[in-house]
């Protein structure tokens, strides 16, 4: 009985024992606020400082300061308004959830109070470098050089012109509050024009661009073919002439027909273009539209059909005239 009653002393002791450091530590804990401070959108090794103790974000962009429990007015400080990235940029905007109006778009917060569980939200607005090139409607590149400006407009509002192609650093998340809260926006491009020759080759707002997503992006552009056929406008052959082009931008350019007289064109911009044969002979110039690739005929009077019409001028003329007066001898004999 004795031994009995020793045993349960002894494993009561020990259950005490073991907890007296859990009932510690569990008043000890529930002596502190906890400050938890959340990037928007979550950006890893953002410091900050609490009363000017550091504390730096993790991988999901929080981090986390325990003060003692009071009604005391806190700092918070953020350290790193500015952030690089491997491939963009983060900036500061503005803090929401708690903290006096006229510190939010500061980086300091200079007289809050952390409750029991205090969160507050650090938004940021993030920038990325985004590469673009161009392939045509058969997924074949096509030379940047070619490419004299492109414009997009942002759903945000923002329309951008750029020269050329060139690496473009462009906004790719922005902070949005919502309810009070801030959530992180992806911002969305939208392909407004691209110029090649003077026309643009694509139809706005078809293409977009997210640059949280892709760091590098494809527009496709119009481009199209076309074959002019030079004809011999009264007999219809094929001359062997060329043409001259002018095109959309003002710009001219020679061709020279094949032998079978046709001049055939490849990768054109849509648009609208002059046209004229050039050579002997006489071509009124003519205006196409490329909107689809096409066959394009182009007459041309050459002196053998001035001549031909000459000749037939002339012999339709004497015959007019022969028969004509054998009428007029007719009927002066009727008539006598």
């Amino acid at each position: 009985m004795t031994m009995v009653r020793s045993i349960g002393l002894i494993t009561l002791a020990t259950i005490l024992m073991a907890g007296f450091p859990s009932t510690v530590l569990a008043e000890r804990q529930s002596s502190q606020n906890v400050l938890e401070v959340v990037t928007v959108p979550p950006l890893p090794s953002a410091k900050f400082t609490v009363d000017g103790k550091p504390i730096a974000t993790d991988h999901k962009g929080v981090a986390r300061a325990t003060v003692r429990r009071s009604r005391d007015k806190h700092q918070l400080r953020l350290l790193t308004p500015h952030l690089d990235m491997p491939d963009g940029t983060a900036d500061f905007v503005r803090w929401a959830g708690r903290g006096d109006a006229n510190q939010v778009f500061t980086p300091s917060l200079d007289a809050i109070v952390i409750g029991r569980r205090t969160r507050i939200q650090a938004t940021f607005q993030t920038t990325r470098t985004v590469r673009y090139g161009f392939v045509d409607q058969a997924r074949q590149p096509v030379a940047p050089d070619r490419i004299t400006s492109l414009t997009i407009r942002g759903d945000s509002g923002q329309q951008l012109t750029l020269d050329g192609v060139r690496p473009v650093r462009l906004t790719a998340v922005r902070p949005v509050l919502q309810a009070g809260s801030a959530i992180a926006k992806e911002v969305t491009y939208y392909l407004q024009s691209v110029v090649i020759d003077g026309t643009n080759v694509v139809n706005a707002g078809e293409q977009r661009l997210v640059p949280n997503q892709t760091a590098d992006t494809r527009f496709v552009v119009l481009l199209r073919s076309v074959r002019f056929q030079i004809r011999d406008w009264l007999f219809g052959h094929r001359l062997p002439n060329g043409i001259e082009l002018t095109y959309p931008d003002g710009r001219a350019e020679r061709f020279s027909a094949g032998l079978d007289g046709d001049v055939p064109l490849a990768d054109l911009a849509r648009g609208t273009y002059r046209v004229k044969a050039s050579g002997p002979g006489y071509a009124q110039p003519q205006e196409i539209t490329l909107s689809r690739s096409q066959y394009v005929e182009i007459p041309v009077v050459t002196y053998v059909d001035i001549a031909t019409l000459a000749v037939t001028a002339s012999i339709t003329l004497t015959v007019l005239v022969v028969v004509g007066r054998r009428r007029l001898r007719k009927r002066s004999r009727t008539a006598a």
